[in-house]
């Protein structure tokens, strides 16, 4: 049976979806949660299942404030396709199921030997617009690599990162992103888009991978 991959939605509907990888990971998802309320923005949050079990209640902020909460592995390996064991932390802390899973580094061929990612309610989420924000330090440059990319468009997938599945720099990594955020969210909203969760885009064209 095939398996579905997504990087977009519907191109002719104005919204645009912005995705978090890597967390939770408090304070920092906690400053992120922040400008999007402040900025009328729904998300989508992939988070690794050992980040879970340490910060259960940064989970929980998420959930109400009205975010979707995806699966993005139990340790971000880019060998081991932990999700179902990521799925086990994540569906006792949400009391439901995961409806999107990230595989980390975007690597394919994690998804065919996990039971939660070949199930036919799942969506496989990747990303068409990848500013690599995790690698910068500028949040300037951040804006620039997301308002200037070709994909840009409705439907785009944006992927950022609000934390690391590295102990050593998840505090650091994600500050200028956070720095740029505020001014991102009003420049895709004053270019029409809507800022949506996952769960409120029509998923198009996937890449099929052989199951």
């Amino acid at each position: 049976m095939p398996i579905n991959v997504y990087t977009h939605g519907r191109r002719d509907e104005a919204k645009v979806a912005l995705t978090f990888d890597d967390g939770p990971n408090p304070p920092c998802t906690d400053d992120i949660l922040k400008i999007l309320l402040a900025g009328q923005a729904r998300a989508t949050f992939f988070v690794i299942g050992k980040w879970v079990e340490r910060w259960p209640d940064a989970v929980d902020r998420i959930v109400q404030a009205g975010h979707i909460i995806g699966n993005h592995s139990y340790s971000h390996d880019q060998v081991n396709g932990d999700f179902d064991r990521a799925e086990e932390v994540i569906r006792n802390r949400t009391a439901r199921p995961s409806v999107f899973i990230r595989a980390p580094y975007f690597s394919s061929q994690l998804y065919p030997g996990s039971q939660v990612a070949t199930h036919p309610g799942v969506r496989l989420v990747h990303a068409d617009v990848v500013p690599d924000d995790w690698s910068l330090s500028g949040p300037h440059e951040i804006i620039s690599r997301v308002l200037q990319n070709s994909n840009l468009k409705g439907g785009a997938i944006i992927d950022l990162h609000d934390g690391s599945e590295r102990e050593a720099e998840r505090l650091a990594r994600p500050s200028a992103m956070i720095s740029a955020l505020p001014q991102l969210i009003d420049e895709l909203k004053s270019r029409g888009y809507s800022l949506v969760g996952l769960d409120e885009m029509e998923l198009v064209e996937p890449t099929q991978l052989s199951g």
